[in-house]
């Protein structure tokens, strides 16, 4: 099965049309969300349909505006295995919140390592230091599968993850960019995942569509790598989605 690992399937305009054309197709997507309330309302629409996961998010460039959620986000943490979006975002738009970010992805990450076995997408937007820091520090990637979503950092940032038995969940814009293409050559093949993020690298219109992506996706990381990727990915895809 080939598996997106980091979706907006709320934010998609057609979002209804494409939750039931997942039904009976070897396609499957984990359907990050941004804020804790959207969560419970997610998992109504997606019920019944084996290839949807919900991740439970709590968006970065949210925490100031939505503390109050927080409290709601540590209790539906106790009832799934998947998380994400979080992260931290230093960005100049978010950097006012820095102090919350970072208290508040250390609880998200203590609370995952404790509880174990979660499966988190990771935004690490101008924080990529301070989002390993945590995760070492807290023992989630010991205890947890962490992901890398649309991983921009530098060569050193990209050894430790490595290091620690990160994901890399790529898209096609990664693939695009110098930066992009060292990450793709330069990390285990065990440890590459598949993303779209849409819809903000694109609306997409239908499954078939998707999944015409996500073959897109695997094709380029097959040039870049110069190894065919095919099989390898749809394994890895497939241990972390149960």
């Amino acid at each position: 099965m080939l598996v997106d690992t980091h979706f907006h399937l709320d934010l998609m305009e057609n979002m209804q049309s494409l939750i039931k054309q997942f039904r009976g197709v070897d396609v499957g997507i984990i359907a990050v969300g941004t804020t804790p309330l959207a969560y419970s309302r997610e998992l109504e629409f997606v019920s019944g349909i084996n290839n949807i996961r919900v991740g439970l998010g709590f968006h970065p460039q949210l925490v100031e505006q939505r503390e109050y959620e927080i409290d709601l986000f540590l209790q539906e943490l106790k009832k799934t295995r998947y998380v994400g979006e979080v992260g931290l975002d230093f960005n100049k738009d978010n950097i006012r919140s820095k102090k919350q970010q970072l208290y508040f992805f250390r609880k998200i990450a203590q609370t995952c390592a404790k509880q174990g076995e979660k499966v988190i997408s990771i935004h690490s937007v101008n924080a990529t230091n301070e989002v390993i820091n945590i995760l070492e520090e807290e023992g989630t990637f010991k205890n947890c599968i962490c992901i890398l979503h649309w991983f921009t950092g530098t060569a050193i940032q990209r050894k430790r993850a490595v290091e620690n038995d990160a994901y890399f969940s790529i898209n096609q814009k990664m693939a695009k960019t110098k930066s992009g293409q060292q990450t793709i050559r330069n990390i285990p093949a065990d440890k590459i995942l598949l993303e779209t993020d849409a819809p903000f690298t694109g609306m997409i219109s239908s499954v078939n569509n998707l999944q015409n992506e996500l073959e897109s996706i695997i094709q380029d990381i097959s040039l870049i790598r110069r190894e065919n990727m095919m099989q390898q990915i749809k394994c890895n895809s497939e241990n972390i989605f149960d």
